[in-house]
């Protein structure tokens, strides 16, 4: 029991779910005690975190017969300790179903959680949307403020930068965009949105699991998180373009210079973590659809756009954007396999996303030669 309780804390350390909390009076408590109550469920469970094991393969390695391994299967499965992630062919070509375990610490507690608890549990669960809103919040500013001319965008009339005589407006509606983001953020809580338990125990598989993440509610994180990076880098260039302070200067064009890396290494590791091929797609996109909402809202609040530039940013997330992350979801999912984390790339899947940077490439190489 302990090598399994050590497992574990491990997983719950290792991935971004949270646990299962269940009382001593709860259903959930008695579905626990009683699917971990035999040495043979334990035995099973285990095995499970080690490496995703179908019914046969557990009674092999346990030396037990297959009937009693489904007894207890149904029992891990019915208290939320083992899910289905795949179905595939044995070698009587029949189908199988490969079980895992659904990667959440579970936690039986006594007692009513104290305010501290409750406390903690609220910052934890509102960390993210609240921190969405303050970044949505200042990109309002920014925008009401008026974005400054970037590089070789500006000229001799939009390089120096009038600003207002009083800071009332865009402050006003920075306050208004927090107050009333915080309001919805509060109302979704108490309607249950942000709840974590129903909905990382959700989980995808085959197909949609590959496009859009293993378990549901972490891919709903990840996409806050992925929205909150784009915010973070218009923010950053409207720092560079304004000027505040040459130290914030520094900072925040170092910030630009790195988010678009950055962004790889998100795409990589939403990859590892959970999968989703579209949430890499969206992890690379951010800082380019950063760096573009800020040129166009510029030229918006200046009285009109380029229609070149409100199709550069499409452009560059089909032409860049979308090859880099394929890229980094390869090499999130290749790591993934190496540390036998999930279900292995097949070699059609593999070779679909090699193919892709590299008809992307080709076709702009045949682009250019085309114009030439």
């Amino acid at each position: 029991m302990d090598r399994l309780a050590g497992r574990l804390v491990r997983r719950f350390r290792d991935d971004a779910d949270e646990p299962t909390v269940a009382g001593l009076e709860d259903e959930d408590a008695d579905k626990l005690f009683d699917a971990l109550g035999s040495k043979t469920s334990r035995a099973i469970l285990a095995a499970c975190y080690e490496q995703g094991r179908t019914r046969s393969e557990l009674a092999d390695d346990l030396e037990t017969s297959i009937q009693n391994v489904s007894y207890h299967v149904d029992k891990l499965e019915s208290a939320d300790l083992l899910e289905a992630v795949e179905t595939r062919y044995g070698q009587n070509g029949r189908e199988v179903t490969v079980y895992e375990p659904s990667k959440r610490a579970v936690v039986v507690a006594a007692g009513e959680p104290g305010v501290v608890d409750r406390l903690a549990d609220a910052v934890d669960r509102l960390f993210a949307p609240i921190t969405f809103v303050g970044l949505l919040a200042m990109t309002v500013a920014a925008i009401v403020r008026g974005p400054a001319r970037v590089g070789m965008l500006g000229d001799d009339a939009g390089t120096a930068t009038t600003a207002p005589t009083a800071p009332e407006p865009w402050l006003v509606a920075a306050v208004l965009a927090a107050l009333c983001g915080t309001l919805i953020v509060f109302v979704a809580d108490r309607l249950g949105a942000f709840e974590r338990d129903g909905a990382v125990g959700a989980a995808r598989t085959g197909v949609p699991r590959r496009l859009f993440g293993r378990h549901v509610g972490s891919s709903r994180r990840y996409a806050v998180w992925i929205v909150a990076f784009a915010f973070a880098t218009f923010l950053a260039l409207d720092l560079v373009a304004v000027g505040a302070g040459h130290r914030l200067t520094v900072l925040a064009w170092l910030a630009v210079q790195l988010a678009i890396p950055a962004g790889l290494v998100g795409a990589a590791a939403v990859a590892y973590l959970n999968d989703g091929l579209v949430a890499s797609w969206a992890a690379a996109s951010a800082p380019f659809a950063g760096l573009w909402g800020y040129l166009v809202a510029g030229d918006i609040v200046r009285g009109g756009f380029e229609p070149i530039l409100l199709a550069l940013g499409p452009v560059a997330v089909l032409v860049v954007a979308t090859p880099l992350g394929t890229l980094s979801y390869l090499a999130g999912r290749l790591l993934a396999t190496r540390r036998e984390r999930g279900v292995d790339l097949s070699r059609r899947a593999a070779g679909a996303l090699v193919a892709h940077p590299i008809a992307v490439v080709a076709l702009i190489v045949s682009w250019v030669v085309v114009v030439r």
